[in-house]
């Protein structure tokens, strides 16, 4: 075997050691189970273009850290971005594309700009408190992979949970 040849497969051996690395460490599981009836189910009838959302665990908790707040999408979606306590409910590409951050989404927090969203949201509203940046919380809600992104979320939360 040439040179080159060695170089370019320890190239590539050192890659997929480098993603297999990546991959343990943040491997996107739902850190508890907890009873489906602690969850709220009829959130899924509001949750916009929900088919998008594979569904991963239907009812978990994620404490963490809120870091940023973003109330006015035009789905009437709040998204939430928390950092997680623990790690390994982020996917890889939390951890790539959403810099180790998980979003959370209250879903109808207020009356969606976007029309085709306007039928999810109609004769519905979040009563859920949004969190401040800063806040220690407890989301729980349905872990789904979010398709479209390939990132890990908790959407539709169905309880937020101020922590000390």
């Amino acid at each position: 075997m040439s040179r080159r040849s060695q170089l370019v497969l320890g190239f590539f051996a050192f890659l997929i050691v480098l993603l297999v690395a990546a991959k343990l460490r943040y491997p996107g599981r739902a850190p508890i189970s907890l009873p489906a009836a602690i969850c709220s189910a009829d959130l899924w009838l509001r949750t916009y273009e929900s088919a998008r959302l594979r569904l991963i665990e239907p009812c978990t908790a994620v404490p963490g850290r809120v870091v940023s707040v973003h109330p006015f999408n035009t789905d009437g979606d709040v998204h939430i971005a928390l950092v997680p306590d623990d790690r390994t409910v982020l996917n890889l590409v939390n951890a790539i594309h959403g810099r180790r951050m998980l979003i959370a989404e209250i879903v109808c927090d207020h009356p969606p700009i976007d029309p085709h969203a306007t039928s999810a949201c109609a004769g519905f509203h979040s009563d859920l408190a949004i969190p401040k940046v800063g806040d220690r919380v407890r989301i729980t809600g349905a872990y789904v992979i979010d398709t479209g992104f390939g990132w890990a979320e908790i959407h539709p939360i169905s309880r937020i949970e101020l922590l000390p």
